[in-house]
């Protein structure tokens, strides 16, 4: 089965091979800082930048990268896996999309589910809100609005709300015409422009419950890198210098500083001391295999995760958070536990970068999601809010689990069997995170126990 976001990255049969630049020689030794290092920043603010500047931003420059279907996929009138991925080929190769997200792919049914998971979780009692961040064209928004204008209590869609929180203008444009189209759901919707990080713009905190929905959003977000010679040197910050004198001209370099940064010393406290130990069993043995041979380490850590999760405790903390993203990404060629896949589309033609310091507006700079650090990093937050540590309840589970839950999956059905919104992403994860007294026994069939120590 084709794992399918980038399709230089996951349609490719040829595993390439290169040669790092500047970026990974100053990934194995710290060197000496510059006479100039007022002009560098931490990792993730040039990560930032370069995806979400507003005027030369990746989102900013090319709102167009989100694929957009002309219409939604006749699953049933196609012959079966053959006839599913020539017609998706064909969607990546006749258009300037880099990407099409599985909300976009299975339209209108990917949304329904998460419409039929939140009215299963809903309390009636309440007015329902829905905050979606980072919602694309306004597939989702779209698609869950009608669901719940078809199935929910009358009283509950008329009086309900979905807020869109879009960073991008261009984006939070497509939303609203899209989900309004036909003067539908003027009153239920509304796209506030917005960085959904910043505190400021949640305004007082609100104990009121509510879904907060992240389709896609923390694959994008900002990560910083942090490096040791060993396994008992100190952690040392990645910051990034603009030069022209690296060894590619014009090139952006990496300078390493003793590590300081409030955030970075946050994410790495929460992700309990030693963030190697903190990953997946799979690469259990390779973390063993460094600490023995006593080898340098480079990590990529989920700091605008981290900051994410602090501002949507604080502002809204009985919230369900929803979240789905990519677990995994295959022949990622940057260096580093938990890197990103970076990369391009000019000309219907794709790229894949060997650095993220190309990554000036024209690529996209994706990560994978370690599921078991989002849950660690979900619970710290909450019990930095004040709550207790088994005020929340959180459940991992695969793409197909949820849809198996909560889909009409009939209706992607193939004739041959082939059923795409099951096999297909399968380096996609579900995760939710709900205050303990609101976890439904379906979501905890599928569930981890977790408390924070």
């Amino acid at each position: 089965m084709r794992l399918r976001r980038f399709a230089s990255a996951f349609i490719s049969s040829r595993l390439r091979c290169t040669r790092w630049t500047s970026h990974a020689k100053s990934s194995t030794r710290v060197q000496p800082v510059p006479l100039f290092e007022a002009d560098s920043v931490l990792v993730r603010d040039f990560i930032y930048s370069a995806l979400y500047d507003e005027k030369q931003g990746y989102f900013a420059a090319r709102s167009s990268a989100v694929g957009e279907l002309p219409a939604p996929i006749m699953f049933n009138a196609l012959e079966g896996h053959r006839a599913y991925t020539q017609y998706s080929d064909n969607l990546y190769d006749h258009g300037d999309s880099s990407w099409f997200t599985p909300v976009e792919l299975f339209q209108p049914y990917y949304g329904y589910a998460l419409a039929e998971f939140i009215l299963r979780t809903h309390g009636f009692s309440n007015p329902l809100k829905i905050y979606e961040i980072g919602g694309g064209t306004g597939t989702c928004a779209r698609n869950i609005l009608d669901y719940l204008k078809a199935h929910a209590p009358r009283t509950l869609y008329d009086t309900m709300s979905y807020t869109s929180v879009e960073i991008s203008g261009e984006l939070a444009r497509k939303q609203y015409q899209k989900v309004t189209t036909g003067d539908e759901n003027r009153e239920q919707f509304r796209v506030e422009r917005r960085n959904a990080s910043d505190r400021s713009g949640w305004g007082a905190a609100k104990k009121e419950s509510c879904f907060v929905i992240m389709l896609e959003v923390l694959d994008n977000l900002p990560h910083d890198l942090v490096y040791r010679e060993t396994s008992r040197s100190p952690w040392m910050e990645k910051w990034v210098l603009e030069r022209t004198d690296g060894e590619v001209p014009g090139l952006p370099v990496e300078i390493s500083k003793p590590l300081q940064d409030d955030l970075i010393i946050r994410c790495l406290k929460a992700m309990k001391g030693d963030p190697v130990q903190s990953r997946s069993v799979s690469r259990t043995v390779k973390n063993t295999v460094v600490k023995l041979l006593n080898t340098s380490e480079l990590l990529w850590i989920p700091t605008g995760c981290l900051k994410l999760l602090e501002t949507l405790h604080s502002a809204r903390p009985n919230m369900t958070l929803i979240a789905a993203d990519f677990s995994f990404l295959p022949r990622v060629r940057l260096a580093g536990v938990g890197a990103p896949l970076v990369s391009s589309k000019k000309g219907g033609v794709n790229k894949d970068h060997a650095t993220y310091l190309e990554a000036k507006g024209h690529a996209d700079i994706f990560f994978p999601t370690d599921f078991s650090v989002l849950q660690k990093l979900d619970h710290h937050c909450s019990a930095a809010n004040g709550n207790s540590k088994t005020s929340r309840r959180s459940s991992i589970m695969d793409s197909a689990q949820f849809m198996y839950l909560f889909a009409d999956t009939g209706k992607t059905l193939t004739r041959d069997g082939f059923n795409p919104l099951l096999d297909d992403f399968i380096n996609t994860n579900f995760y939710i995170s709900t205050p303990a007294g609101r976890f439904k026994s379906y979501v905890r069939r599928q569930s981890t126990c977790f408390q924070p120590r």
